[in-house]
């Protein structure tokens, strides 16, 4: 339940960043520089003399989207999830369903503080986690890479430039520590989560999951998982 609901407030708080994403005027999202060879280079700044030529006063040219559509199109596909998912939880539930989405809108909060309220309650009832939330997390979880991708914020194979602070970056190379150790992978069915690579062995409460022997920390915890690195770094108690 805790990862669930860790989903959901993720979701609500970054929600105004993704509105904010599909507008021309937002900050450019970080994406990962690739390398360029020469030749690719070249032929880049080609096809760009090209395309000056083509938007002069003799040419037509394009014009820029008023939105990024892509994000635009992520929106809308978790707006319409959330909404959905809203409806089926309620149904059964004390709860009020929230009221559809008005033409327009784009605020898939409402929908997503009804699921909250609805797990929540359950749990309450149950005093453990109940099928609704079984039923919920891997919608919630398909949304919450669909945002987290929208905005940058998941790198395969990426590596997280930071020393694990259970095994101080220890790894077969750098048997005295120090390693960045930690990637950024897709497990099967999907799920992004880090994996630590080194010797890493943390407390069992510690641990996500697992995943080919190394310690797993799914992207539901990644926000908790930052918490405990900011706390090792200044020196603290790694709390539970």
């Amino acid at each position: 339940m805790t990862n669930v609901v860790e989903t959901l407030d993720w979701l609500i708080a970054y929600w105004p960043d993704l509105l904010d994403a599909r507008l021309p005027m937002a900050t450019p999202r970080p994406w990962q520089q690739s390398e360029v060879s020469a030749t690719m280079r070249a032929e880049r700044d080609a096809q760009a003399r090209v395309e000056r030529i083509e938007r002069s006063t003799f040419g037509l040219g394009q014009s820029p989207a008023p939105v990024d559509v892509s994000v635009l199109q992520t929106t809308l596909d978790v707006l319409v999830r959330a909404d959905d998912l809203a409806d089926e939880l309620t149904e059964w539930s004390v709860c009020p369903p929230p009221a559809p989405p008005a033409l327009g809108e784009l605020d898939a909060r409402p929908y997503l503080h009804a699921i909250r309220g609805v797990l929540l309650a359950e749990e309450d009832d149950l005093d453990e986690p109940g099928p609704w939330a079984a039923l919920a997390e891997p919608t919630l979880t398909r949304m919450y890479e669909q945002v987290a991708r929208c905005l940058a914020m998941l790198y395969t194979g990426q590596t997280v430039r930071v020393v694990c602070p259970w095994c101080g970056g220890v790894d077969v190379e750098h048997p005295a520590g120090g390693a960045w150790t930690w990637r950024v992978v897709e497990l099967p069915g999907g799920q992004i989560a880090i994996v630590c690579m080194g010797v890493c062995e943390p407390p069992l409460r510690d641990v996500g999951t697992w995943w080919g022997g190394q310690p797993c920390w799914p992207i539901a915890r990644w926000e908790w998982l930052a918490k405990h690195v900011h706390a090792a770094d200044r020196g603290g108690r790694i709390a539970s």
